[in-house]
């Protein structure tokens, strides 16, 4: 009994093996290398002829020492392509020679591995010679074109799995990103003449070439009742990522980093260090707007007082995590506005905590520019500066200046980790000087973190108080600076004090999740105080959710204003308590139907209540569709419909309801125009770092983990990509026609932010014709036989029984070869007899 090397590559879902030589067999899948498997074959199994070919070009670990461009791979996690010198031992074995750098590049730790050794930067060894740990190993394989290391995790440089060296970000293509949300929303009343009509049109554009990136952001607002009718910019700017320095360059209309003191809008230059580009990185915070609708409703999300989102929402609690501030501080203020007029708004807290940052990490920033808020008559240029530095495990210092002729100030603060949590303080010091007074006063702000890992809670804290009336804050001062140029008496009334808190616990199962937020806010010169107490509990019994939601609010209506400019107010409480529960009918992969059922209860009495049916159907439920029915308080009823579909070009939905007072409808469309050289697609996915998927001829095939398919021109658009990081592509062949063959159905991109970047699959049209075909003798061909043109092109190979598998439509001559023989076959056009090979 004779034993063969094999290689085992997936085509098509089917496992196809090669004899390799004596030894052992090895599978890999086409396209990838990953999921390597060694097995033993004994060629008695092989149906045809005991005459074997010469199968060495499929040796797996047959190699000539040389340079060799791998894929490198620590503890399963691509780290790039790199050209890697591999020489051989006395018994055959591949031996590399690896650097502090190449070690370095592979996700290894030298200083971890040999702190000896990792200082001299010449010195050059195996992977044994730099640690002689059992656990540490390298494995090469020439077929695969690709080096393996399982490395110890305290053994590895702690970048994480999907971190990546700079010389493999891709800057992209030229392009043009185009991303859209329009929305419709009116209400006809049958009691009043009031216009309930208004649209939205919000806009986020890019134009990148070159690694530089053209942006704007902007949105167009219309209301039937007020008249309103304008355009507001929000951001215009071009940026250029500088991986070096890992910083961003930013010139144009854009807003301030809030971290330190308020956004402010400037028409200048930014330098910033971009946290993303770090394997450490800390993103930047995006809140989470949460809420409960009891009609089709309208959300409107502003922040200083410009509208940054909007978007109607469907019966029932709802959360909408794609809400993008300006800058990274300033609360935003939401309102919601039922099918029958009424509104209510609210405040998120947004204002970001400054983080510890590892030791010997750094962060800094520079901004200047004309102030460009659009309701100042007179626009100061600002200047603005921080630094951070980790100084130890314990200590993280910060500092930040900025200031204009008339307002400066400077704070120095300090992130301080400690066993029973994150801990951060600062002092701001502010001189004002405005055309009737001068003043001076600091702010002194405190923040608490901890996340209690053993019982699955995580406590949030913020506080500040400023130490008199004398404080401004920049915002603070930039308006009331122009209030009193323009001769207005502005209400001085400015922030005193706050506090504002979240608790969240997670339970063992199953006993569901609570969760505790709050804020307090005081100002000066005002005699009432803003508080506001959410506390919310939800679990699952079976296969029904559900949750309650209690909340307290405390606001302040003016009453008076003394002639010292002291404001008095009339407090007002609020409570309400929400229920909510949804179970689902039906569950399978194409479609869904839930029941869902809100009450509402407004100062211990009943409010409103809402049921409804809501469900999806269709290939990645794509089609949703919505019943609801709501009763309130005084007994009238109201119907809604609502329903959405996810086209391959775009997203579109709509609502309508009907009351004993009202009638409602609402349009809404989102999706993307993207456009590189020689091709314009649209498409219903939205984002600012996309790739775009060609795959010639290969219409209907979809992209694994997104809702997007290639469309009859060969493309398609993949959004939400981790800017730095690998971002696996994959596309599924199903329903594909089956004369198209793909090279390689994965690939990996690692995008720059903002940027457009294309991948391409390589794709042929041909078909895999089969024949059986023997030696003039009767034998049957020996297995693994290449089989090739008149010109030596690859045609194929001779399976088991003597069967050739041949690819092309037009070939008519075909030369099997193998060790020590070769002979040509006619091959039909049409038909499946048995050949002669002569």
């Amino acid at each position: 009994m004779e034993h063969w090397r094999v290689t085992a590559w997936q085509v098509g879902g089917l496992m196809t093996l090669f004899c390799l030589g004596s030894g052992f067999c090895r599978a890999e899948q086409s396209g990838t290398g990953e999921g390597a498997t060694d097995y033993e074959f004994d060629n008695s199994f092989i149906v045809g002829s005991q005459q074997q070919a010469s199968l060495k070009r499929f040796d797996a670990l047959a190699f000539k020492p040389g340079v060799y461009s791998v894929d490198v791979y620590t503890n399963e996690s691509w780290k790039g392509r790199y050209d890697v010198h591999v020489d051989r031992t006395t018994d055959g074995k591949p031996l590399i020679c690896y650097t502090k750098e190449m070690l370095e590049n592979f996700g290894l730790s030298p200083e971890k591995l040999n702190s000896t050794k990792s200082s001299d930067e010449k010195f050059c060894g195996t992977l044994a010679d730099w640690n002689s740990e059992p656990a540490l190993k390298d494995t090469f394989s020439a077929s695969a074109m690709r080096l393996d290391f399982s490395v110890p995790q305290q053994l590895t440089d702690g970048s994480g799995g999907s971190y990546i060296p700079p010389q493999f970000w891709d800057q992209g293509v030229p392009g043009l990103n185009l991303g859209y949300t329009a929305n419709y929303y009116n209400i006809l009343k049958s009691d009043s003449d009031d216009k309930g009509a208004s649209a939205y049109l919000g806009i986020n554009a890019g134009l990148s070439a070159l690694g530089w990136q053209l942006r704007h952001s902007g949105n167009y607002t219309w209301d039937e009742n007020s008249g309103e009718n304008k355009w507001t910019s929000n951001q215009t700017y071009l940026r250029r990522p500088i991986a070096p320095m890992k910083s961003v360059l930013t010139m144009g209309q854009f807003n301030t980093n809030g971290t330190f003191f308020d956004t402010i809008r400037l028409l200048g230059g930014s330098l910033q260090t971009d946290d993303l580009m770090f394997s450490d990185n800390m993103r930047s915070y995006a809140p989470v707007v949460n809420g409960v609708a009891q009609t089709n409703a309208l959300v409107t999300v502003r922040q200083d007082g410009n509208i940054i989102y909007q978007t109607t929402v469907t019966p029932g609690p709802f959360s909408l995590t794609d809400v993008y501030p300006a800058g990274t501080g300033n609360d935003l203020i939401v309102t919601l506005q039922e099918a029958d007029g009424r509104t209510s708004t609210w405040s998120i807290p947004y204002d970001s905590v400054v983080q510890l940052l590892h030791p010997g990490m750094a962060l800094y920033g520079v901004a200047a520019g004309q102030v460009d808020e659009d309701d100042l008559h007179d626009k100061p240029t600002l200047g603005q500066a921080n630094f951070q530095y980790g100084l130890n495990n314990t200590l993280t210092l910060y500092s930040a200046l900025t200031g204009f002729n008339d307002y400066q100030a400077g704070q120095i603060g300090t992130g301080i980790n400690t066993g029973i949590g994150a801990l951060g303080f600062d002092i701001t010091q502010a001189r004002t000087k405005l055309p009737n007074s001068s003043s001076s006063g600091q702010e002194y702000r405190a923040t608490f973190s901890r996340m209690f890992g053993v019982s699955q809670t995580s406590v949030n804290i913020q506080g500040w108080v400023n130490s008199s009336d004398n404080y401004y804050s920049l915002r603070d001062a930039i308006y009331a600076r122009d209030d009193q140029m323009r001769g207005i008496i502005s209400s001085n009334i400015r922030q005193k004090s706050g506090v504002s808190y979240s608790i969240n616990q997670q339970f063992p199962d199953p006993w569901g999740a609570l969760y505790l937020n709050g804020s307090i806010t005081r100002y000066w010169n005002y005699s009432g105080k803003e508080q506001q107490y959410s506390l919310g509990y939800s679990n699952n019994w079976g296969n029904l959710s559900w949750s309650v939601t209690v909340q307290r609010t405390y606001s302040n209506e003016t009453d008076s204003t003394d002639d010292n400019g002291t404001t008095s107010s009339r407090r007002i409480k609020e409570d309400m308590i929400f229920l909510s529960f949804s179970y689902p009918l039906f569950q399978s992969e194409n479609s869904s139907v839930a029941l869902s059922s809100n009450t509402q209860f407004k100062d211990s009495s009943f409010d409103r209540s809402q049921l409804g049916v809501n469900g999806s159907v269709g290939e990645d439920h794509a089609l949703t569709w919505g019943v609801n029915s709501n009763v309130d308080k005084d007994g009238s009823y109201t119907t809604s419909v609502n329903g959405g579909y996810i086209f391959p070009k775009i997203d579109l939905s709509g609502s309508y309801s009907y009351g004993r007072r009202y009638q409602q409808t609402s349009a809404s469309a989102e999706g993307s125009i993207v456009a590189i050289p020689g091709e314009v697609i649209l498409t219903s996915t939205t984002g600012t770092t996309l790739a775009v998927v060609e795959a010639k001829d290969a219409a209907g095939a979809s992209i694994v983990g997104a809702p997007t398919w290639v469309d009859n021109d060969g493309y398609a658009v993949v959004s939400s990509l981790q800017p730095y990081r690998v971002n696996n592509i994959e596309i599924d062949p199903k329903g594909i026609d089956e004369d198209v063959q793909f090279s390689s159905t994965e690939a990996r991109t690692v995008p720059y932010e903002g940027s457009i970047v294309k991948v391409v699959f390589n794709t042929r049209r041909e078909k895999t014709r089969i024949f059986i075909a023997r030696q003039g003798n009767g034998m049957p061909l020996p297995f693994g036989s290449e089989i090739t043109d008149g010109r030596g092109k690859s045609l194929g190979f001779v399976g088991q029984g003597s069967t050739l598998y041949i690819t092309g439509d037009n070939v008519k001559n075909a030369w099997v070869r193998w060790d020590g023989g070769q002979c040509q076959v006619v091959l039909p056009v049409r038909g499946s007899q048995q050949l002669r090979c002569l």
